[in-house]
């Protein structure tokens, strides 16, 4: 494959573009909430919590367009589907790797940095949403993240490079940087490169963007619907300095903030 100036432009908003568009958006007055999820500010309201998350779908709609000015076709960026017994194999295979291999790290993770303290923060930021509205985080998280960093940059640069060990290796970095943000700090991301990695290693093997769109949004789902382990007793209006018996709540929290919970569960 030749490189192209319309190819330039798609690898940039595939690798980046998350990070470009966010910039922007924050730009717009009134877009971005005052208070920020995962701190101690009052959190966001519903429908401002669901639009941080709807604006991702501008970067694959942007990739789409590429496609199409390139004279490509969805194939050539992952959309294949070889059957549908097929797919559901990849899928489980995929889903099963995903989260067997985050329990069994579970007891290194638990001996790095804070322990997943992070990342269980992060989660819990979610639990403000109702159940239809954490599926559709994920589903957003997974078929934009996939289309970008797998379909759109790991295709190119493959067949630019003919390395799968470079196209892999970029894609991999992008996909981990770009989940550092408001939610995820530098420990959580630390720990979201594993289910990074794996995803990878998974579309290298599958080529297939539905299955890794399912996977990766299957995985996230179960980290979202659990949300409320791993959010904050801020509703306890004594938790906050009570080191007496009111700890017994927080504790609560922390048993569920146990390394083998959170280290199967990789949030967006």
């Amino acid at each position: 494959m030749e490189p192209t100036p319309i190819t330039a432009v798609g690898l940039l908003v595939a690798l980046v573009g998350f990070e470009l568009f966010d910039r922007l958006r924050r730009a717009i007055p009134g877009w971005t909430p005052s208070a920020i999820e995962g701190t101690s500010l009052p959190a966001p309201g519903r429908a401002t919590a669901l639009r941080e998350h709807l604006w991702k779908w501008a970067v694959p709609a942007v990739l789409l367009l590429v496609v199409a000015l390139e004279g490509n076709s969805l194939a050539s960026v992952g959309w294949r589907i070889e059957s549908v017994e097929r797919l559901v194999w990849q899928v489980g295979v995929g889903l099963a790797a995903m989260l067997g291999l985050n329990m069994f790290t579970a007891p290194l993770w638990a001996r790095i940095g804070d322990g997943g303290e992070s990342l269980a923060s992060g989660l819990g930021s979610f639990a403000a949403l109702s159940i239809p509205e954490r599926l559709f985080v994920a589903f957003t998280a997974g078929a934009t993240e996939e289309t970008a960093f797998h379909g759109y940059a790991l295709e190119r640069l493959l067949a630019l490079t003919g390395s799968p060990t470079v196209a892999g290796g970029i894609s991999f970095l992008a996909f981990t940087i770009g989940h550092s943000g408001d939610t995820w700090d530098r420990e959580a991301v630390f720990r979201i490169a594993q289910p990074a990695l794996v995803t990878t290693l998974l579309y290298l093997w599958f080529r297939s963007l539905p299955a890794l769109i399912a996977i990766h949004a299957l995985n996230d789902a179960v980290g979202l619907l659990l949300a409320e382990l791993y959010a904050a007793p801020d509703s306890d209006p004594a938790a906050p300095g009570d080191t007496g018996e009111g700890d017994d709540s927080g504790t609560e929290i922390d048993d569920s903030d146990d390394p083998t919970a959170v280290g199967w569960l990789r949030g967006e």
